[in-house]
């Protein structure tokens, strides 16, 4: 290993309602957000604060509430994207 650093990708998956991308009011679309990382130490990540960012990224470039976006597990994810 190149000076002790692993290579790690963090995934986060979201449910997002009522996005003008997905069809408006009424409507759910999903997406996902990955970093990679090259460390040798994640206790410097805060993975609540990256969450979190996501999500106030993810609701200004969808115009979207921040309350109708949720992380949701990989399995429901995929189960609603077929694998886009």
């Amino acid at each position: 290993m190149e000076n002790n650093k692993i290579r790690v990708t963090v995934s986060l998956f979201f449910k997002i309602k009522d996005a003008d991308i997905f069809g408006g009011a009424g409507s759910i679309g999903y997406s996902e957000s990955k970093i990679d990382l090259n460390t040798a130490d994640l206790s410097g990540f805060k993975l609540q604060e990256y969450a979190k960012g996501q999500i106030e990224s993810f609701a200004e470039l969808l115009k979207a509430s921040e309350e109708n976006i949720q992380i949701v597990s990989r399995q429901e994810y995929e189960d609603n994207t077929d694998g886009d």
